[in-house]
């Protein structure tokens, strides 16, 4: 039972982080096409969008230097690891994005798709994770 108990709690976790991440990223898309009001979004939600962005991309780049990640990005880093793309690659691009958020100027199309293939990395864990809560 606290096995179950565990990935429950996991699940909960992801599923506020892959909310809070997907809300961050739609904010900075439609603030790249200049169209925050159409979508309803203030110069505010902008900012904490691009605070936000740029604390997990910062956090995501650390863990993939580190030998021991932190628990709660070790799934990803694992994911990024085993994948095609070097590490040193993701490295670069993180601190790329990293480096442009931190400008205030719009995203371009590449950085976009590089926090787009981080969400659907988290997205397949998270279903991973929950067929592994309801396989029980």
């Amino acid at each position: 039972m606290n096995e179950l108990g565990a990935i429950s709690g996991k699940v909960q976790r992801e599923v506020e982080l892959l909310r809070e991440l997907n809300s961050a990223l739609l904010t900075l898309e439609a603030s790249a096409l200049d169209r925050i009001s159409d979508f309803g979004f203030s110069s505010d939600d902008v900012a904490k969008s691009r605070g936000f962005l740029l604390d997990f991309v910062k956090r995501l780049c650390s863990a993939l230097k580190q030998e021991s990640p932190p628990l709660h990005l070790q799934p990803i880093v694992d994911h990024l690891k085993s994948g095609m793309k070097p590490i040193k690659d993701w490295i670069e691009d993180l601190e790329s994005l990293a480096g442009l958020i931190q400008s205030n100027n719009k995203l371009t199309d590449d950085s976009l798709a590089i926090l787009e293939d981080i969400l659907s990395l988290l997205d397949t864990q998270f279903t991973d994770d929950l067929q592994r809560l309801y396989a029980r």
